[in-house]
């Protein structure tokens, strides 16, 4: 009982040091982008009220940009502002700013470290089901939240289809699919992943005493294809690993992308999505835009 109050005393004193009130919007007129403190996940809604609709969820520890500050309002006791932000998948398809607001009591100015400390199996799923991943082969994973898993070989045809479970206490990943291709479809097979390693950018498991290493699906070429075709339409397989491009770590892999750096329209519709990158360049003119 003593471990438990010392645990939850803990979260709340991280929660307290990162949210943010009203006092720190008052006192900053001028911010560009903040980031997700909230484990579960922060909704989006239409308008800067409770009663608006839903139309999004942000997961802990995303990068928003800031477009504007609202309305200050008292929510689960904390007394903060309504906060406008911008939404980038909907941006870049609508080719025009689109943006829903979120409450700024579960933002923070700078990221908590990154930890598994006190995970629930819960919070692996919402971990997993962030984004999609690739492996260091041509294997994508695709977990969702509510237990349902996509594994194909890219470009091949080939791949399963299941659903999953999860045990921070066994550390294991349960997959139950049928695997196959237009021929063929095996019988329900159950694969059990020992997690050897988690990461903020990176999941390394163990199956049939092999190590292998998931990482986020930004990394595979098709993203710079959507980032820079005009005629390139995002479907929902693809639209989840842009996720990815809304967490801090993404800054060094979208340094990456293309042969020569990312090509000059992928750097201007990541821009104008909003998205921050740790780059001298890319910063000046993203600031050029913004600003």
């Amino acid at each position: 009982m003593k471990k438990n109050f010392i645990v939850l005393t803990l979260f709340l004193c991280s929660a307290f040091i990162y949210s943010l009130d009203a006092k720190y919007f008052q006192n900053n007129q001028k911010i560009d982008h903040l980031y997700v403190n909230a484990s579960d996940g922060l909704r989006i809604r239409r308008s800067d009220d409770l009663s608006a609709m839903k139309i999004g969820i942000l997961y802990d520890r995303m990068m928003v940009k800031v477009v504007s500050v609202g309305k200050e309002v008292t929510i689960d006791g904390i007394k903060s502002n309504w906060v406008q932000i911008l939404l980038p998948m909907q941006t870049l398809k609508a080719g025009r700013s689109e943006c829903g607001w979120v409450f700024g009591g579960y933002l923070s100015d700078k990221p908590a470290p990154f930890s598994t400390n006190g995970w629930t199996d819960s919070d692996l799923k919402r971990y997993l089901s962030r984004f999609s991943w690739v492996g260091q082969g041509r294997e994508y994973y695709e977990f969702d939240f509510d237990g349902s898993f996509i594994m194909s070989v890219l470009e091949s045809g080939v791949g399963g289809e299941g659903n999953y479970s999860v045990s921070m206490r066994d550390k294991s990943i349960t997959v139950r699919a049928r695997y196959g291709g237009e021929e063929y479809v095996s019988e329900v097979q159950t694969r059990i992943y020992k997690i050897i390693k988690i990461e903020e950018d990176k999941l390394t498991l163990r199956f049939d005493d092999e190590e292998f290493t998931l990482i986020p699906s930004i990394t595979h070429g098709s993203l710079l294809w959507y980032l820079t075709d005009d005629d390139a339409r995002l479907g929902p397989v693809q639209a989840i690993s842009f996720n990815a491009l809304m967490f801090p770590f993404s800054s060094d892999l979208i340094k990456t992308l293309g042969s020569e750096g990312f090509l000059q329209r992928a750097k201007n519709n990541l821009i104008k999505m909003g998205i921050y990158v740790d780059d001298e360049d890319y910063k000046k003119d993203y600031n050029s835009y913004w600003n």
